[in-house]
């Protein structure tokens, strides 16, 4: 907790830098304006301490987001894009809404407000500087959803005077870029290749990147009681465990037999990606005259698919970025499936 501490402060002092500025390096630049600007996007620019990539247009939200007031119960799902944010989304919001299936007929983006708008890939979104004024309109505690990495969220959520639970789930950052890779085709208008993504992902100048302040940002965090990190892995490999943690960390009663196994074959892929309230199939249609490479919002859901997508060049490239990402943690003695591939 002590450890938690520190982390905050050192965030707190680093907010003096300046709010947003332009790429630096020239080559990552230039390949994120030909490969990744759309009409979704038209500019990347870096914010905070972190240099988190974000739209140009994040700049005009950015304070309402960092003085965001958290009220008692509240409930934030963070994650790096593509890592099972909405499969933990639907989790999260049947154990706080007393598995009211019913209810969670209305599309997910509805039921769990985003904390940055636009949503990158929510369809009908409010303009874009309103995302503070949507999330106070809601009545008592909220379930908010989030890719900013820990340094941009609100402030007196980093000092400790405000404290909501935070549930960040992460996944072998291969996976993640695969489905990132797909995903940003498909919806986002990006045109990049697969190499030239790679070259972005590690580079940290992807959409919401880089992915290592983002995930180690949390991981420093694990040690607070507010806090729950999980894979994405744990969550394919054992869901009934994984929903017994979070029920456990929402301070819910445990499930009975028949409440898990309902909700565990809710929670199954091929529900999940044939679930029109999940799979964002709204959005992809609405984008599908600028989608480069149509694919489905929720394509495979398997552990290690970068092993078919990936050259042996690729993955030996993003082996040694990982190590060296996370040298001097125990990251990799925690989740050895993100080491050196076998």
């Amino acid at each position: 907790f002590v450890q938690s501490k520190i982390y905050r402060t050192v965030y707190i002092q680093a907010t003096m830098l300046p709010c947003e500025r332009k790429i630096e390096n020239e080559e990552l630049s230039e390949l994120v304006k030909r490969t990744l600007t759309s009409p979704v996007i038209d500019e990347y620019l870096l914010f905070g301490p972190e240099s988190t990539c974000l739209p140009s247009y994040y700049g005009s939200g950015a304070d309402a987001v960092g003085n965001f007031q958290i009220r008692n119960g509240d409930v934030i799902v963070a994650s790096f894009p593509k890592s099972g944010t909405t499969w933990l989304q639907e989790m999260v919001w049947l154990l706080k809404n007393h598995l009211d299936y019913d209810a969670a007929q209305v599309e997910i983006y509805k039921r769990f407000a985003k904390l940055e708008l636009p949503g990158i890939g929510d369809p009908n979104q409010p303009s874009r500087d309103n995302s503070v004024e949507e999330l106070n309109r809601l009545s008592g505690p909220r379930l908010i959803k989030t890719h900013l990495p820990y340094s941009l969220l609100p402030r007196r959520t980093r000092d400790g005077s405000e404290i909501p639970k935070i549930i960040y789930i992460m996944r072998n950052p291969k996976d993640a870029f695969i489905s990132y890779y797909h995903f940003g085709r498909a919806a986002l208008g990006w045109r990049a290749s697969k190499e030239e993504l790679a070259k972005l992902f590690m580079g940290g100048t992807i959409l919401y990147g880089p992915y290592w302040k983002s995930a180690l940002g949390y991981w420093n965090l694990r040690h607070s009681p507010n806090v729950l990190i999980l894979k994405y892995e744990e969550m394919v490999k054992d869901l009934r465990a994984v929903i017994r943690r979070t029920c456990e960390f929402l301070e819910r009663e445990p499930l009975t037999h028949e409440q898990m196994e309902k909700l565990c074959g809710h929670l199954s892929f091929n529900s999940m990606k044939d679930n029109s309230a999940v799979n964002y199939s709204t959005m992809l249609s609405q984008r599908k005259n600028f989608a480069v490479n149509p694919a489905p919002f929720m394509r495979c859901g398997k552990v290690g698919q970068y092993r078919w997508e990936m050259s042996s060049q690729m993955i030996a490239e993003f082996d040694e970025w990982i190590e060296r990402s996370i040298e001097g943690t125990d990251f990799s003695k925690k989740y050895a499936c993100f080491g050196k591939d076998d």
